[in-house]
């Protein structure tokens, strides 16, 4: 079911949510870097901010790269084996699933998924932190 191409043109479209994801993450920095500039606020919990925004934003890097990767992987289906060979090769990786087969389609959406949840969730503790250092602003 996973190998139909309808069902790689829903995941690629919910991969591409990552520019959505990003642009929130970004309107969550801009927000703490202007509160950075009043002293009132926790630097602390922003510098915080900042952080989990610098890892939002890989997380959406990594989501942005599988759907490019995705988009090829379902093109030419039937070579897998050729698709596994050219990632180990660019990550370096040691090759265990070029001829085993073991990077199976369901792995790979797994993966994907576990990216974009991820995300979301460092999202909202980014967002949380920027919530919380405004409503504590003025105490």
């Amino acid at each position: 079911m996973l190998d139909n191409p309808v069902a790689g043109k829903v995941l690629i479209a919910t991969l591409n949510s990552w520019r959505y994801l990003s642009a929130l993450s970004v309107l969550g920095m801009l927000f703490a870097l202007s509160l950075l500039i009043d002293s009132h606020c926790w630097v602390l919990l922003l510098s915080l901010s900042l952080f989990v925004a610098m890892v939002c934003q890989y997380f959406y890097w990594r989501l942005w790269l599988d759907c490019r990767l995705f988009q090829i992987f379902y093109q030419f289906l039937e070579q897998n084996d050729d698709f596994d060979a050219a990632i180990n090769m660019l990550w370096n990786k040691n090759g265990d699933n070029i001829h085993d087969n073991n990077r199976s389609l369901i792995s790979r959406w797994a993966g994907a998924r576990r990216l974009l949840h991820l995300g979301g969730v460092a999202l909202l503790i980014q967002w949380l932190a920027v919530l919380l250092c405004i409503a504590t602003r003025g105490i």
